[in-house]
C-alpha cells in the first residue's frame, strides 16, 4: 500500500490509485526539473526533457497504469495536444510528449497565464516494491 493519503472513490472492481496534476509551459526550455512553483499536485516531480518531452516521476511505484489522460490547455487556438508515452513502474516515470496534428513533437506552448499541462492517471492498487 502506497504511503500517501489517499481518499476513497467508488469503483468497480479493486481499489485504484488515482493522481492528477499539472505544470505551466514555457516552450522550447533547458532541460531539468521544474520548479515547484510551476507544479500543481502531489505525489510526482515533473521533469523538461527535451523538445515537447516530459517526464513525471512519481514517488509510489504502481504495478501497472490501468488509465491515463493528457490534456494540453492553451491560451489560444493550435493544432498540439498531449500525448501519454510510456509508464516504466521500475523507474516510476511517465513520458508525456506535446504533438501537432501531424504526429510530429513540437516545442510546447511560450509561458503564459493559460499554457499548462494537465494529467490524470489511475494506477492498479498493488504497490510494487
Amino acid at each position: 500500500m502506497a504511503e500517501r493519503n489517499f481518499d476513497f472513490v467508488e469503483t468497480i472492481g479493486r481499489k485504484k490509485r488515482f493522481v492528477t496534476g499539472s505544470w505551466t509551459t514555457n516552450g522550447n526550455e533547458a532541460p531539468g526539473v521544474l520548479a515547484s512553483t510551476r507544479v500543481k499536485g502531489f505525489g510526482f516531480t515533473v521533469a523538461y526533457i527535451s523538445q515537447g518531452l516530459y517526464r513525471i516521476t512519481f514517488a509510489n511505484s504502481y504495478l501497472a497504469l490501468q488509465s491515463g489522460v493528457p490534456h494540453l490547455q492553451s491560451a489560444s487556438a493550435a493544432d498540439d495536444f498531449a500525448q501519454l508515452g510510456p509508464y516504466v513502474a521500475a523507474d516510476r516515470t511517465l513520458d508525456v510528449r506535446i504533438v501537432d496534428d501531424g504526429g510530429a513533437v513540437v516545442d510546447p506552448p511560450a509561458a503564459a497565464a493559460n499554457n499548462a499541462v494537465h494529467f490524470m492517471c489511475v494506477f492498479d492498487d498493488a504497490l510494487q516494491v
